[in-house]
């Protein structure tokens, strides 16, 4: 199966998500400082619930959200595999029947 999703982010702090972006489900975190990728990971629960892995508290970082809707999974994993963060998520995607593209 292919997949094209656009490469739409939208660049908040982790203090600054509430309103519309609380609600979010099914997304893309890319956790970013401001020159560096730090994590790749997926969000299946509301954005206001997420928390950034323990060995991340000693950056200040923001979130680049893509939303991903069913096959967020597997967006993250071609994400990283592109963006190739400091550190790597071990826990995405493992399906190799999904192909997906990230249209620039």
């Amino acid at each position: 199966m292919l997949i094209k999703v656009p490469y739409k982010t939208i660049r908040i702090f982790p203090s600054e998500v509430r309103g519309k972006y609380a609600f979010m489900k099914d997304v893309v975190v890319v956790i970013r400082t401001q020159n560096r990728i730090l994590y790749v990971d997926c969000s299946h629960d509301h954005l206001a619930n997420y928390k950034p892995p323990p060995f991340l508290s000693g950056y200040i970082f923001e979130y680049e959200i893509i939303e991903g809707g069913e096959y967020c999974e597997c967006i993250a994993k071609t994400l990283q595999e592109e963006l190739k963060p400091l550190f790597k998520n071990q826990k995405i995607c493992d399906k190799s029947d999904i192909t997906v593209v990230i249209e620039r």
